[in-house]
């Protein structure tokens, strides 16, 4: 009896080719993929009481030190009042960068060790803090929201404000030649890195991250996108809707996300043997091309920012300070 209803019902796990869980339902010979969402649900009992702001970011990271202070001046000087920062088990200095911060309470700092945490901290912080924030961006740390037509990130928001969310294209880069982290411009990543995909429609500049209304949010897919209320969608800058996590064309004309995943080819060697933070069965695969488009342009969109946002960390033209 058992083999009989086996035959003509089951289910089963299973992880679909961009690396997400999913459960595959049979009944009766036919095959539903039910995607797996996760509900809000707190990740331990941490918790900051703060005052409410207009927009935040939560992002995880792990062993990131060397990048974080560039990451928050960047994104404080464009108009993100708190970080909701999720420390996955870090040995470098990250603490210690961040202990300014934690203080003057632009970070909210949480602790927390395990493999494919990404969409459970993301419920966390959403869960949490919905009511401390108007707007939270969900992105990781070698990502750099660009405002093109405005001069802060909260302007271009305002007119967004009838949505649920925000769905950004990236915009990626490559290793701009560079074999080992450079010191030039300060070492900064959005001094030193200006070289993109010659065509910005490929499918990878498609990809969104985005920035959400957190009460509005029912659940979180993937690192990319949520599920919203009362069949809530997200839309991207034109204010057309998005289903999932790609858009249908790249645009990138008011607001973008430069997304420096290799940065050298040196870190990009240390990055691929990293655990990925959204799924343990998702590995990085070393990608020649990745770290050297095979047809690129230099993009400037971001250097406008440049100059203070080194003034805001004391550094000097081709100095490291």
């Amino acid at each position: 009896m058992k083999k009989f209803f086996k035959n003509i019902f089951s289910v089963e796990n299973c992880v679909l080719s961009l690396g997400y869980r999913a459960k595959v339902l049979k009944v009766f010979g036919l095959k539903f993929i039910l995607k797996d969402l996760s509900k809000l649900q707190t990740l331990n009992d941490y918790y900051v009481e703060n005052p409410r702001v207009y927009l935040s970011i939560v992002c995880i990271a792990k062993n990131e030190g060397q990048y974080i202070k560039e990451w928050i001046e960047y994104h404080n000087m464009l108009g993100v009042e708190r970080f909701y920062f999720y420390d996955n088990g870090s040995t470098d200095n990250t603490r210690e960068v961040l202990d300014s911060y934690i203080k003057e309470g632009l970070v909210v700092y949480n602790y927390c060790e395990g493999q494919a945490l990404q969409n459970l901290v993301y419920a966390d912080a959403i869960l949490k803090y919905r009511d401390q924030t108007r707007w939270m961006a969900i992105i990781d740390l070698d990502e750099f929201i660009v405002p093109v037509e405005k001069n802060n990130i909260p302007d271009f928001l305002k007119d967004y404000e009838n949505y649920p969310a925000v769905g950004i294209n990236w915009v990626m880069f490559d290793s701009n030649g560079h074999k080992t982290k450079p010191l030039s411009g300060g070492g900064l990543v959005t001094a030193n890195y200006t070289r993109v995909y010659k065509d910005y429609n490929m499918l990878v500049n498609r990809h969104i991250k985005s920035i959400v209304n957190p009460q509005e949010v029912l659940g979180i897919y993937n690192p990319h996108y949520a599920v919203y209320k009362n069949n809530g969608y997200a839309v991207n800058e034109f204010y057309k809707k998005i289903k999932g996590a790609f858009t249908n064309i790249h645009s990138s004309n008011k607001i973008r996300i430069n997304h420096y995943y290799t940065k050298s080819a040196a870190e990009y060697h240390i990055k691929v043997k990293k655990d990925c933070a959204d799924n343990m069965n998702n590995r990085r695969v070393y990608d020649e091309n990745v770290i050297n488009f095979p047809e690129s342009v230099n993009d400037y969109s971001i250097q406008k920012y440049v100059p203070e946002l080194k003034k805001r960390m004391n550094i000097c033209e081709d100095k490291v300070q």
